[in-house]
């Protein structure tokens, strides 16, 4: 051993290293960039056994071979880094590309003209063999196709590092000490190569000597920072799914509105393909309204074939990390449908209030008229219809009083508790069976919609009234910011099949509420961000609760 010189100890021990963190990739095979990772080390490991064997040959033509297949290991050992970089960072359309497969032909074409290299001297001439303490080493002139060779191994790193230190700079700490330690690994045997190629060193090539840190740093990033568990592949491809996989269109602007990309949602929405509509203006392949950068409107028109849809148009401004602008990312969010409905919704609600209505007070009062005139069962009858008009008539009172409600936080106002609840209370009593106490302070003032509010206290006392029993108690008191308002009665309870429906938010053909009044309540309570809780256990208890009015002087209510 001690007769072995230190140059092929040093390149063995590079082997060594590389076939041990071979060892530990074999279950990430299947990650991203891993196979090409072991392409890396194998590349490594046969460039180091075969240098430290070529320094112990003493034969000639041999050690010229062995030299050759040096060049090979150099060239080849660019190329597949880079394929590493373009898989760990998620560019596996550019590695799986023809133009990066064509690439081969350099690294195959150094390695062909360095194994003819004997006879034609295309890379290097004038070559002796001479032993010295490093072992058996070349010595030679470099020829410019070489150097080229060289030049473009090297180009080929420093992509590839490139590519993986983009990582740190755009993911930040996430994959920074993977990124960092496998993008510093190629710099040891990097400046060892220009050594030997600039002849500015000892006349041994020191290169499989550098693999040493090289393979610690790469040890480090595979062993003590999980390189292949968390690799930015994922999140490259979480950022191209976002925009790309969505059906909602979204296109990306510079400040003068040109296209930088769009997704395929956008290019259907606009009938044009990505690539022939990059620099150029968005709002030249709108048809319809104009687009105006970094403007955000609620009723955009684009009309496509003949078709016009309607957008809600949402731009975000992008800066750099200045705060310059650069552009605007742009989301148009299809509300067409959303638009139609709101218009059958308003035909609706105008037949409802107008037809609807008008015939059912026509029904009501003829009803009404009839029941004061027959005797008998014709007055029953009569008296039946009368009812039933009066609660559809109802109904429908309570359905527009919704419907005509703000939701906006400026139609919030001081509410006087006791006072709504009394008003409420006095009008129904007089309408129905029972009683109703009320247990309300006189000073509880919350900070409401007066018209919702009104919706949910005169819906819960009726409901009550009508379906509870003979007792009903309305409760109000403070708890925190916050009023509990609860309405309770003695009756058998809330069917669990409507409390259902209301958990639902839907009715179905074989699941229904028995009026509108529970749904009332749950609409107006959403509205106002109020909580809604059910108790059944012992009759029902309805409970709100609803923010307090906090400032004393607007809490109070007006004398004027």
């Amino acid at each position: 051993m001690a007769d072995v010189p230190w140059v092929a100890l040093g390149s063995f021990a590079s082997g060594v290293g590389s076939l041990y963190l071979l060892a530990q990739l074999r279950e990430h095979w299947e990650k991203p960039g891993a196979r090409w990772f072991v392409a890396t080390i194998g590349l490594i490991t046969v460039w180091s056994a075969v240098y430290g064997t070529a320094l112990l040959t003493s034969n000639p033509p041999v050690r010229l071979a062995l030299e050759a297949i040096t060049w090979g290991c150099l060239s080849w050992l660019g190329y597949v880094f880079v394929g590493f970089a373009l898989g760990y960072t998620g560019r596996q359309e550019t590695l799986e590309s023809a133009a990066f497969r064509a690439t081969a032909l350099v690294p195959a074409g150094v390695t062909v003209l360095a194994l003819a290299n004997g006879r034609a001297g295309f890379l290097w001439t004038e070559t002796v063999v001479s032993t010295a303490t490093a072992g058996t080493i070349v010595s030679y002139a470099i020829q410019p196709l070489g150097y080229l060779a060289i030049f473009a191994a090297m180009l080929f790193v420093s992509f590839g590092t490139m590519l993986v230190f983009d990582t740190v700079l755009s993911y930040g700490p996430l994959y920074r000490r993977e990124a960092i330690a496998v993008g510093l690994s190629p710099i040891p045997p990097g400046l060892a190569v220009l050594v030997w190629a600039l002849d500015i060193g000892p006349a041994v090539n020191l290169t499989t000597l550098a693999f040493l840190p090289h393979l610690v740093l790469d040890a480090y990033a595979f062993l003590g920072s999980d390189m292949f568990e968390f690799h930015p592949a994922t999140r490259r491809a979480g950022e191209r799914a976002a925009i790309d996989d969505i059906a909602t269109p979204v296109a990306i602007v510079d400040v003068a509105g040109r296209i930088v990309n769009c997704n395929p949602a956008a290019e259907t929405m606009l009938g044009v393909a990505k690539r022939s509509v990059l620099t150029e203006p968005l709002d030249e392949h709108v048809e319809g309204d104009r687009f105006v950068p970094g403007e955000d409107d609620d009723r955009f028109g684009v009309a496509n074939g003949g078709r016009r849809r309607e957008y809600k148009l949402q731009q975000t401004e992008l800066t750099d990390g200045g705060g310059s602008r650069l552009g605007y990312t742009v989301v148009f969010q299809d509300i067409t449908d959303e638009i139609r409905r709101e218009r059958r919704l308003e035909v609706l609600n105008r037949f409802l209030r107008h037809n609807v209505r008008n015939e059912s007070v026509v029904i009501q009062a003829r009803a009404e008229l009839l029941a004061e005139t027959l005797d008998g069962d014709e007055a029953d009858h009569a008296a039946t219809i009368e009812r039933a008009v009066n609660r559809l008539v109802a109904s429908g009172d309570k359905a527009r009083t919704l419907s005509a409600a703000g939701t906006d936080d400026a139609d919030l106002e001081p509410v006087p508790v006791r006072e709504m609840v009394t008003e409420t209370v006095d009008s129904l009593s007089a309408d129905n069976d029972g009683a109703v106490t009320v247990a309300v302070p006189d000073d509880l003032t919350v900070r409401s919609q007066p018209v919702l509010l009104g919706v949910v206290v005169e819906n819960l006392v009726e409901n009550a009234l009508q379906h509870g029993g003979t007792a009903v108690t309305v409760r109000a008191a403070t708890d925190g910011d916050e009023a509990a308002l609860s309405v309770s009665d003695d009756g058998p309870g809330i069917p669990d099949h409507e409390l259902g429906v209301l958990d639902r938010g839907e009715e179905t053909a074989l699941s229904h509420g028995s009026g509108i009044g529970l749904w009332l309540v749950n609409w107006a309570t959403t509205t106002l961000g109020a909580d809604l809780e059910f108790d059944t256990s012992d009759g029902t208890t309805v409970t709100v609760r609803i923010p307090v009015a906090s400032d004393p002087a607007v809490a109070a209510p007006d004398d004027d």
